[in-house]
């Protein structure tokens, strides 16, 4: 388990990068890490890692961080794997000897062992003797990611492991974090500006705001609780503005389905008990990790509008009626 319990940064002793930051990850857990430009995403990654020393504390395995010497955090560093945004990887060394920096003082037939098993795991076995600047940016990434995890780590950290790639290879990048999560068992921070990291690999999510906890939690409420403030300063929904949507004089509706009810025929079963019509004027259903997260926008018609909306508040995740 791995637990932060108000934490606070500051670099000049009074203005604070950081401040009262709580939350908890089970193991094997993929926690994403949001926020915009300044919002303390790469500050709070560093001080989790204890590179700059932060306030409060950082429970790992029960052990807290923030009171151990340099000598018992050297230690603890071999169960934290650290994957940077810009690679690090040493030029003048191949893709075997980058994944083996961490294992330096190991036996050498341990390294063998060890770094060819997780160059197989990344899918590097045809580039373990070429060097980084004849290596793609998803190769890197992959060398990256390596090297983080080649000492069998209890938590991963990484640090916008997407931001340079294109869609394709983002997404192989994503299914390889998802493989190492589900083989190695592996407690996951990930920090990205990437809403589609957050929705296709995450558990949880921490929303970063001013150097403060703004959310901390599930990855399907989030997305359906904050969907103003995702559109206002993360991406623009073309169909967030729904008083644009053509419709009549009905009840226009926003209705949240999660998990199994995005897959049954809901509205029609429904629909079929009351005097109304209903007309679907948006809709949108996506892949998140655990479960599908569907979203419609409807108007309803008819003397049992209300009844209707009042049964399928029943079974959905959530159901609120648009005011325009």
């Amino acid at each position: 388990m791995f637990k932060v319990k108000n934490l606070n940064l500051t670099y000049d002793g009074k203005n604070y990068v950081l401040k009262d930051i709580s939350f908890k990850l089970e193991k094997g857990e993929i926690l994403g890490i949001i926020g915009l430009s300044g919002a303390g995403k790469s500050s709070l990654l560093k001080a989790l890692n204890l590179l700059k020393k932060p306030q409060g504390e950082i429970l790992f395995n029960d052990i807290n961080l923030t009171k151990l010497s340099r000598k018992e955090l050297r230690k603890i560093r071999k169960k934290i794997g650290v994957a940077f945004q810009h690679y690090n990887l040493l030029s003048r060394k191949t893709v075997f000897e980058n994944i083996s920096l961490p294992l330096i003082l190991n036996k050498d037939t341990e390294i063998k062992k060890k770094v060819s098993n997780i160059i197989k795991k990344v899918g590097l076995e045809h580039r373990k003797n070429a060097f980084p600047a004849h290596l793609s940016g998803g190769e890197k990434q992959r060398v990256s990611i390596a090297r983080a995890i080649v000492s069998n780590p209890d938590i991963l950290f990484l640090d916008e492991p997407t931001s340079a790639l294109d869609p394709k290879t983002t997404e192989k990048i994503l299914e390889l974090i998802l493989k190492i999560n589900k083989d190695m068992k592996i407690s996951t921070i990930i920090v990205t500006h990437e809403m589609d990291v957050i929705k296709r690999i995450c558990d949880k999510i921490l929303y970063l705001k001013n150097g403060k906890v703004h959310y901390f939690g599930e990855v399907y409420k989030f997305f359906s609780e904050f969907e103003k403030e995702l559109n206002e300063e993360f991406y623009k929904d073309i169909n967030y503005d729904y008083s644009k949507l053509k419709f009549k004089n009905g009840k226009i509706i926003k209705v949240i389905f999660y998990g199994e009810s995005v897959g049954k025929p809901i509205l029609n079963e429904i629909s079929k008990k009351y005097d109304i019509t209903f007309n679907i004027l948006y809709g949108k259903i996506e892949d998140f990790k655990n479960a599908p997260f569907g979203k419609l926008i409807l108007e309803i018609e008819g003397e049992q509008a209300n009844n209707f909306i009042n049964d399928l508040k029943k079974h959905v995740y959530a159901l609120e009626v648009l005011e325009f």
